[in-house]
């Protein structure tokens, strides 16, 4: 019962991450279309999913549902017990490596875009441009999923049980490793094209030395606040920047994240 609860809850937290992973940027495919659109780069960028589509699809599940009947075919004991084990072991990972497959492809797309100059971004608020927020929300929650599913692993009593324990480690080494591509790579990848913006608009408002002090000439500040109020509009719009975030979303998400996946850690450096 225990094998069949873990494999039930990491099939479903695979699931939910393919799920949102899909459906959530498919709804508001309009949003990343406007991102991109003027980038001399746009068919690169979408290159790697409509790559995606050919016969290496097939290729992960099939090597994944292999795993678990090499493992019967290697420990030789037939029993209707380990057949049926081994079914639904073939199963559920052949479905993990379906979903694995199509949660590692996406993010490439981030990587590629992190390279364009050229891409169409929010020039008060980068972060909040519409695209940028579909991509970053889609890959957060995916990866929220997956943490949960590393931690379903690490639940006491699995790493102890005979068939399983000597694997464990290896699929939760997975589904975390996995976590951090979907989250935390993508999620920096996001915040240089944004940070890199913010900066690039900064310098352009307030190019030469006008703003530039040392701490030698700090008693100058003065005149550099009033040659500053002298264009309050440009003023204006470089407090606009400094102030815009570097990532859409605040910092709950961020923080459940975290928990997940350092209750995870502490679960597997417990056993």
């Amino acid at each position: 019962m225990l094998l069949f609860a873990l494999l039930g809850t990491v099939s479903g937290g695979m699931l939910g991450a393919a799920s949102l992973a899909w459906t959530f940027p498919l709804a508001r495919l309009g949003t990343i279309d406007d991102l991109i659109r003027g980038s001399a780069r746009r068919d690169r960028i979408v290159s790697p999913v409509l790559r995606g589509y050919g016969i290496w699809q097939s290729v992960p599940p099939i090597v994944a549902a292999a795993i678990p009947v090499v493992v019967l075919l290697a420990r030789g004991d037939f029993s209707a017990r380990n057949v049926a084990v081994t079914v639904n072991l073939a199963w559920a990972m052949s479905f993990l490596g379906n979903v694995s497959y199509w949660l590692i492809v996406p993010p490439i797309m981030v990587m590629v875009m992190r390279k364009c100059t050229d891409l169409n971004l929010r020039w008060n608020d980068p972060a909040r441009t519409p695209g940028i927020r579909t991509l970053s929300e889609g890959y957060a929650y995916s990866a929220i999923f997956l943490a949960l599913g590393a931690f379903a692993v690490t639940l006491p009593g699995l790493f102890g049980n005979a068939l399983l324990g000597n694997y464990l480690l290896y699929l939760y080494g997975w589904l975390l490793g996995l976590s951090l591509w979907v989250g935390a790579l993508t999620q920096f990848m996001l915040f240089t094209i944004t940070r890199r913006f913010r900066l690039l608009m900064m310098d352009t408002l307030v190019g030469g030395d006008t703003y530039l002090l040392s701490e030698g000439s700090a008693a100058e500040i003065f005149e550099k606040v009033r040659i500053s109020e002298s264009s309050p509009s440009t003023r204006a719009a470089y407090d606009t920047l400094a102030e815009a975030p570097t990532l859409p979303y605040g910092t709950g998400l961020i923080v459940q994240y975290a928990t997940a996946v350092f209750g995870s850690v502490v679960g597997i450096l417990l056993q």
